[in-house]
This record gives structure tokens, C-alpha cells and sequence, in this order.
């Protein structure tokens, strides 16, 4: 399962030594990361699509929200998680404290903790969210730093890595799964076109597509069984066959 890290990590002077660790904290929680670095483009264009191919790739995008000058995250950040979100991505982050943008925004502007306002006289958002409303909602936020967050991603355990954990017991029901999941890492690589994958698994399923995401999340951090004959005619033809012996049980 592909992580896209997104965060203003990227602009660190031990950039390198940093994608490393994350590259290892990943991989021990059985995901593999994807990070701006990695394809070495230079100019901003270049640079620009990919990311954007980066995030295509990923099943998940984990984001650093922290404060990046100023009170709120980076912003190029917060435009490659709505990128995800528009992709049907899982979506999630981490904030070092998990205070509200209220409590937030004042105490770096080292103001009154209730103040409403801020130094520019601009409304300050008070849900009592840890960000705007927009991440917030669809991003699971969770408090501390990347491993806190793929805790949470895996259940808080990292070695509870069956792939059939949270899954149907028939091992019929989970073999049809499993068709659909190859079907889906391979859109996510680019190996197959499909513009929704997840409602075209649940259509052929016939399931609601959160039960889709559901699947994804339980697989998330496992390998498939490798077949390297496989074609993607084959595995879209599988997935619709597999869906139809889903629908039988």
C-alpha cells in the first residue's frame, strides 16, 4: 500500500536524512512511501505534475499539518490534500498539538485565548477543530507526528498485519476481496484507467462504496499474491468475475 507524505518536510535542510527516516517508519508499519523528492524534477511545472502523479499513485495521503509560516498549514500542502480528496483518497494528518485554530491562531499571535479575531481583524473559524473546517472534516487529525498516525491508520498496532483482519471470514468472500483490491492498486498505479475505481468495484459488488473503503482500509499495508503474467485486461476481467461470485454468497 502506497503512502503520498505531503507536508512542508520537503523544505528542510536535512530533507534527505528526513525521507529516509520516514521511508523506514513507513516501511515498518508495512506501507511504502511516496515523497515529493522522489522524482527529482527541478522546475515548477515539472515539479507540480509530479506530485500530482505521486498522488494518483497512492491509496492514502498523509499530511503534516503543522503551523507553516504562520498560524496555518502549508499551503501547497492543504491543495494536495483537497487533490486527494477529489481522487477519493484516503486522507488523514498529524498536528503536534491538537489544540483548536482558535486556541491556535492567538496563541502565535500571542493573544487573548478567546479573542475572535485576529491581528488582521479577519473572523477567526471557531468549531473547536484543530484546522479550517475544509481539512478538518474529511481528514482524520491525529495528534503527534508521522508513526502516530500510521498507528492509527493500522489500528494502533503495527504488527497486526493480516490481511484478512477486519475482512469476511468465508475465505470465498475474501478471495473475491482480494480481486477487487488488486483491481484498485492497479488504477492507483496508473495500470489501468478507470476515473472512480472504488464505484466501479462497488457496482460490480454491489455494496456501498464505504464498504469498499472498508476493504482497502483492512488490506491496508499488505501485499497481494504476485502473478507477474497478470494483464490489466485480466485483472479488470477478474474483478468482474470475482464481484459476481461476491454477489452469490
Amino acid at each position: 500500500m502506497k503512502i503520498y507524505l505531503a507536508g512542508p518536510d520537503v523544505f528542510r535542510p536535512d530533507v534527505l536524512e528526513w525521507a529516509e527516516a520516514a521511508r523506514d517508519t513507513c516501511r515498518r508499519y508495512g506501507y511504502e512511501a511516496l515523497i515529493p523528492i522522489d522524482h527529482g524534477e527541478t522546475d515548477a511545472s515539472r515539479i507540480f505534475q509530479a506530485n500530482l502523479d505521486l498522488i494518483r499513485k497512492a491509496q492514502i495521503v498523509v499530511a503534516n499539518f503543522n503551523p507553516f509560516r504562520g498560524a496555518e498549514p502549508d499551503s501547497g500542502t492543504c491543495f494536495e490534500m483537497g487533490f486527494a480528496m477529489a481522487l477519493d483518497k484516503k486522507v488523514c494528518g498529524y498536528v503536534e498539538r491538537r489544540e483548536s485554530l482558535l486556541t491556535r491562531v492567538n496563541r502565535i499571535e500571542g493573544a487573548d485565548p478567546a479573542r475572535s479575531h485576529d491581528n488582521q481583524g479577519m473572523a477567526i473559524e471557531n468549531f473547536g477543530l484543530p484546522l479550517n473546517l475544509m481539512l478538518a472534516v474529511p481528514a482524520m487529525i491525529v495528534e503527534g507526528g508521522l508513526e502516530d498516525c500510521l498507528k492509527q491508520l493500522r489500528g494502533g498496532n503495527r504488527d497486526s498485519s493480516s490481511p484478512t483482519a477486519n475482512l469476511p471470514e468465508n475465505p470465498l468472500a475474501r478471495k473475491a476481496i482480494e480481486a477487487a483490491i488488486r483491481y484498485l492498486q492497479w488504477v492507483a498505479d496508473g495500470k489501468i484507467t478507470d476515473g472512480n475505481a472504488v464505484a466501479t468495484v462497488a457496482d460490480q459488488y454491489k455494496v456501498r462504496e464505504d464498504a469498499v473503503r472498508g476493504w482497502i482500509d483492512a488490506w491496508s499495508g499488505n501485499s497481494l499474491a504476485s502473478n507477474a503474467a497478470l494483464r490489466p485486461d485480466d485483472v479488470a476481467r477478474q474483478m468482474k468475475i470475482s464481484g459476481r461470485q461476491y454477489r452469490s454468497l
